[in-house]
């Protein structure tokens, strides 16, 4: 067939064709939608994983010994926030020399840069204070150690572990780890 040289028509572009649209659609929804994933991966990472698994693994009989020699000290403690004030209370129990200050390691379940260190002053035999800097909801762990700096937690002689939920309570009970 030939085209009648009398026709003003222009073939129109290729954007306005339907044909165009139903292939493109889809493909250029993928980007997007993938992009869109990909951010969303990146700025909400799940760090519920601990990039030292190799390192806890190997130090697995230190913690196993620190939970194993609270208990033979009959060590137990209760922690209470008073989350209008920004400070926590620790009232401690056990066959110990109670020590002037404890580290007090609170964790974030799922986001390891929230996790918070707090070191407690002995008021008296048993009783401890330290100060918050800032109100904390929802869940975290706890764990009470006589080391002060967290990087060397596994040199200390005993611990004790907690856990509590803001949405429950401001208090929460410390004991050594089921073994």
């Amino acid at each position: 067939m030939s085209q009648n040289p009398n026709s003003n028509e222009r073939p129109r572009p290729y954007y306005r064709e339907l044909w165009f649209w139903l292939v493109m659609a889809p493909l250029i929804l993928v980007v997007i939608m993938s992009a869109l994933m990909v951010s969303i991966a990146v700025r909400y990472g799940d760090d519920t994983v601990s990039d030292t698994y190799y390192k806890d693994s190997r130090m697995y009989h230190f913690v196993a010994h620190q939970d194993q020699r609270a208990a033979e000290l009959n060590l137990a403690g209760f922690v209470l926030v008073d989350q209008a004030e920004k400070f926590i209370t620790l009232d401690l129990r056990g066959d110990i020399d109670f020590p002037e200050q404890l580290l007090l390691t609170l964790s974030h379940p799922v986001a390891a840069d929230m996790d918070t260190h707090v070191v407690l002053q002995e008021l008296a035999p048993g009783r401890y204070r330290g100060e918050l800097e800032q109100a904390l909801q929802h869940r975290w762990y706890l764990q009470l150690s006589p080391e002060l700096d967290p990087q060397h937690s596994e040199k200390a002689d005993w611990r004790l572990k907690g856990e509590i939920n803001f949405n429950l309570g401001n208090g929460a009970p410390l004991k050594p780890a089921a073994q």
